[in-house]
């Protein structure tokens, strides 16, 4: 579903076009059909006429039905659809050699050896350099700024054959990206996000990012912020 989905927002200006022409030839047959059959004077004539008549306006509907179709995916369900969620797996890494069995009172050296601090949690990576002043950045809330109950995400998406902009977050210490918004419209120092509500959010060290896709189905590179959610009690 997903795949007709992308398929459909990348080439939605295309499939306009096509129903277009298709609603314009079969609208034209529609009526001369009709027309035919107001002129017609012998019974064959009216029924071939009637048979077009019939002909013309099913195809017409189906023209119709596609572009609703079309509307309603790429506008509705399109907006729900998570794209690409990330997700990083850490895991704990023993060192040293394990044996079959053991205790903890057996002599030094029969037992595991475990570093005696577990091994860090993967992080988010945050590059500055993606986010781009006029094309693709996240204004407010600011680097490194601490929020709390309903913001607005604030910005700019201006980028060349744009398709669509992701807006997310993900916890500090975690690849899972949850969305925020999906939107289709171009953004000028305006807002991404009119609210949030990060009350609903644990309170914590997060990552907001602003995902942009151009009308190829391209992402660029994302441009990601850290942010701290403070709890509201």
């Amino acid at each position: 579903m997903s795949e007709l989905i992308r398929f459909l927002q990348t080439y939605e200006n295309a499939i306009y076009f096509l129903l277009g022409l298709g609603g314009i030839l079969y609208a034209w047959r529609f009526w001369n059909a009709w027309y035919q059959l107001r002129i017609s004077v012998y019974g064959l004539e009216k029924e071939v006429a009637r048979q077009d008549l019939n002909r013309a306006a099913i195809y017409l509907f189906l023209v119709f039905v596609i572009g609703a179709f079309v509307f309603s995916t790429v506008t509705f369900t399109g907006s729900m659809v998570d794209v690409e969620d990330m997700i990083a797996t850490p895991t704990l890494q023993l060192s040293g050699d394990i044996p079959s069995s053991g205790t903890p009172g057996d002599t030094p050296g029969a037992g595991p050896s475990i570093p005696q601090t577990p091994t860090p949690l993967p992080t988010v990576s945050v590059n500055p350099e993606f986010c781009i002043e006029g094309r693709i950045i996240i204004a407010t809330p600011t680097s490194g700024e601490t929020v709390r109950g309903e913001i607005a995400i604030t910005g700019t998406v201006d980028v060349e054959r744009f398709g669509f902009f992701q807006v997310e977050y993900a916890r500090l210490q975690d690849g899972l990206w949850l969305p925020i918004a999906v939107k289709r419209n171009v953004v000028i120092n305006g807002d991404l996000v009119s609210n949030w509500d990060t009350s609903i959010v644990p309170a914590g060290d997060y990552i907001l990012q602003l995902l942009v896709t151009d009308n190829d189905g391209v992402e660029y590179d994302a441009c990601r912020i850290p942010i701290h959610i403070e709890s509201m009690e």
